[in-house]
């Protein structure tokens, strides 16, 4: 099941089904019940995660209140960042519903990365991409932002 699983998923789309099967049986299913924090912002990133199940919620501290970042449904992935750059985690994520996560350790993905370089490179052009496009649209978020609020003075 988590092979299929990560087959689906964009990050891992170019793995060959024998490199599916070993990643995903170096990961384990983890079940969160409504409201339960799958991983605090500012902690150390320790594992990458894939929705099986569910609904979870992303949410940054604000000076004031929280931000809603984004929420994530089954075959989404989350937690990628602090593996690219060791940071501490940039957001909180939340459970809104009984969920079902694989959870991959860095340190296991890191090895199966090491282990197959080829598949290497795909992992990693796989995440810039996935990285430029969230970046890109940020900065359409932030430009349309800037816009409107121009538009009040």
């Amino acid at each position: 099941m988590g092979a299929q699983l990560l087959q689906d998923i964009y990050l891992f789309k170019e793995f060959q089904p024998k490199e599916l099967e070993e990643l995903s049986a170096k990961g384990s299913v983890k079940t969160y019940n409504r409201d339960d924090v799958i991983f605090s912002e500012g902690e150390k990133g320790q594992s990458l995660f894939v929705i099986r199940h569910g609904t979870v919620h992303i949410r940054t501290s604000g000076k004031k209140d929280d931000v809603d970042v984004v929420q994530l449904g089954t075959g989404a992935h989350l937690g990628e960042m602090p593996f690219v750059n060791d940071e501490p985690r940039s957001a909180t994520a939340v459970a809104l519903e009984r969920s079902e996560l694989l959870e991959i350790g860095y340190d296991a993905l890191q090895a199966h990365l090491d282990k197959h370089p080829a598949t290497a490179v795909k992992f990693y052009r796989a995440l810039a991409h996935f990285l430029a496009g969230r970046l890109r649209a940020t900065t359409l978020d932030l430009s349309f932002s800037r816009e409107k609020n121009l538009r009040h003075f």
